[in-house]
């Protein structure tokens, strides 16, 4: 016997008013999901190579969250986050969930806008009715700030539009709050950004921490911020690229690259039927 679908109720307190209420709860638990961006990679103290706060920790310190949980995996799609990441949401119960995701989907060869909405549907709704605020991170232009061939961010950059689209539709539909992240500091800087270029320094952290609580309305509790300085020299980072750059290139030459050659080809070949 099937077990009916439990339909989903809409919160009499909307996602703005609830953000508004926050500034008013002492005791605020946060948890954050998503990807590597959200894990905390380029976020580093004294060597390139850690990990730190990231964006989501920063800002459960500015807020002086009581309690701060990040279950965010490198390499994390969409699709993973209902199964691995969502059951910790709800067992949580968080005042505010801060998600990004979206990066690692772009980059594949199945990319499926379908499947990223409903999965981050399944995970708004789900937050919404055990009455977390729901905030997700939008993305950068690729054009801006990825590395590789014009020809290639400008296929990244079609599709990082989709996924902010999505985003846009979810917020319009009550479903979460958006931090537009396309024509902030964060898309125009180098310094914004880790030696790979594909992930925020942490500089750019602390930034993307900022523009989510001030576009929140959350006044910032923390009298001190986490520090963003980082002393390393140009040849660590040389290295690091090579050495980190490598393996995640080995990992994705199946999937990734021979999908994304085909992606640059295709659309040439289109651009020289459409000249015709």
């Amino acid at each position: 016997m099937n077990t009916p679908i439990k339909p989903f109720i809409a919160p009499l307190v909307s996602q703005s008013e609830l953000a508004l209420a926050l500034r008013h709860v002492e005791d605020m638990r946060i948890i954050a999901m998503g990807d590597s961006s959200v894990f905390g990679v380029g976020d580093h103290g004294n060597e390139i190579s850690s990990v730190g706060f990231g964006w989501t920790g920063r800002i459960a310190h500015d807020l002086k969250a009581e309690r701060f949980v990040n279950v965010a995996k490198n390499g994390a799609r969409a699709r993973h986050l209902p199964t691995n990441q969502l059951p910790a949401v709800i067992a949580y119960r968080p005042h505010m969930v801060l998600i990004c995701i979206g990066t690692n989907d772009v980059l594949r060869g199945d990319f499926s806008p379908e499947e990223i909405r409903t999965c981050l549907e399944t995970i708004s709704k789900s937050a919404i009715e055990i009455g977390s605020l729901v905030v997700m991170l939008g993305l950068p232009d690729p054009i801006r700030t990825a590395p590789g061939p014009m020809s290639l961010r400008r296929i990244l950059s079609d599709r990082v539009i989709i996924i902010n689209e999505i985003l846009d539709e979810l917020a319009g539909d009550g479903l979460g709050i958006v931090v537009p992240t396309w024509n902030s500091r964060i898309a125009h800087e180098r310094r914004m950004w880790h030696v790979d270029r594909m992930h925020p320094s942490a500089l750019g952290h602390q930034h993307i921490a900022d523009s989510v609580r001030r576009h929140l309305s959350l006044p910032r509790r923390s009298a001190k911020k986490i520090p963003t300085e980082v002393n390393v020299s140009k040849k660590f980072e040389m290295y690091w690229l090579i050495t980190n750059g490598a393996k995640w290139f080995a990992k994705r030459s199946i999937d990734l690259v021979p999908a994304l050659i085909w992606l640059m080809i295709s659309e040439n070949m289109r651009k020289r039927r459409s000249s015709k």
